[in-house]
């Protein structure tokens, strides 16, 4: 589950406490700069008060001067942070997008509170903002050159994915966390803990691909996918996927019985399929050494 994050989270190995937020700073300047679509640099800042004018904004202020407003002490911010690294062009095209919505929701709050005292204060997500905001959360990409595997998930039939086919899963399927809220559940996984997957058919080729290419390939492909702004318009086209099921991110998992959990791997909304994957071009949870409440002895230790 980790193995995105975890070359580049080795660059805090030893430490003997959180990172500050100079120690953030250090691993952006170690790398290339990471830009917005407004061509805005990222930096890390601390938390700010509550924000007065709309570009101090979560969300909006990191498109329009890259300061990412960061919490130390915090695995939310933390995982945050290191996405930025990995998937930075889909990370830059999923904030452009929230940026007008928020705007006009911003605006539209304005406008109910002009009109009756008792008006929201701020107007109604849009769709593709809560669709955008699970996957950012609590996203995970799923590549299979076999497109019955695939199936199988839109299809809820965890049982013949996870265990009568388990075999194949290591040869022609890959899960790859996305979001940041969904590492930080992964500290301490529970029955229930389920991602909102973006299932893609690709050749063997881009399954067989070294993890650092393989994610350049995956973050190039969302962020063509985000942009184009078709596919991904609503919650219901992500796929529910029980990320626990995946052999050998939990130890209970190696057991048959381990599937019978139909308040877990539950047989959903079944046949209703939508084709959402895109025809184009091993990992494991944390042990229970990485409970603990720094980040060299959890996901950054091995």
């Amino acid at each position: 589950m980790y193995e995105p994050i975890r070359k580049l989270a080795s660059y805090f190995r030893g430490f003997q406490q959180w990172p500050g937020l100079d120690d953030y700073r250090g691993l952006l300047g170690a790398h290339p700069p990471i830009r917005t679509l407004n061509g805005k640099a990222l930096s890390i800042v601390e938390q700010a008060a509550k924000p007065e004018d709309f570009t101090e904004h979560y969300a909006p202020r990191i498109y329009y001067s890259g300061e990412i407003q960061t919490r130390t002490n915090n695995w939310h911010d933390f995982f945050q942070f290191l996405t930025w690294f990995i998937f930075p062009r889909t990370k830059a095209v999923i904030n452009s997008i929230h940026i007008p919505r928020a705007r006009e929701r911003l605006d539209q709050g304005e406008a109910n509170r002009s009109e009756a005292n008792h008006g929201e204060s701020r107007g109604r997500r849009s769709p593709i903002e809560n669709t955008l905001s699970l996957f950012d959360e609590g996203g995970v990409v799923i590549l299979s050159s076999d497109t019955s595997l695939l199936d199988h998930i839109r299809d809820f039939e965890w049982k013949k994915l996870f265990w009568e086919r388990r075999d194949e899963l290591e040869r022609n399927l890959r899960c790859v966390t996305f979001g940041h809220a969904m590492y930080e559940k992964g500290l301490k996984p529970y029955i229930g803990m389920t991602a909102n997957a973006i299932l893609l058919h690709v050749d063997q080729s881009v399954i067989d691909m070294e993890l650092d290419a393989q994610l350049s390939w995956i973050d190039e492909e969302l962020a063509g996918i985000f942009s184009e702004g078709s596919r991904y318009t609503k919650p219901r086209d992500l796929s529910p996927f029980p990320i626990l099921g995946m052999p050998g991110w939990v130890t209970e998992n190696a057991s048959e019985a381990f599937y019978d959990n139909t308040q877990y791997f539950r047989p959903g909304r079944g046949a209703s399929r939508k084709d959402s994957s895109a025809t184009a071009p091993g990992v494991t949870l944390p042990s229970a050494s990485m409970q603990s409440s720094s980040p060299e002895k959890q996901a950054l230790s091995e």
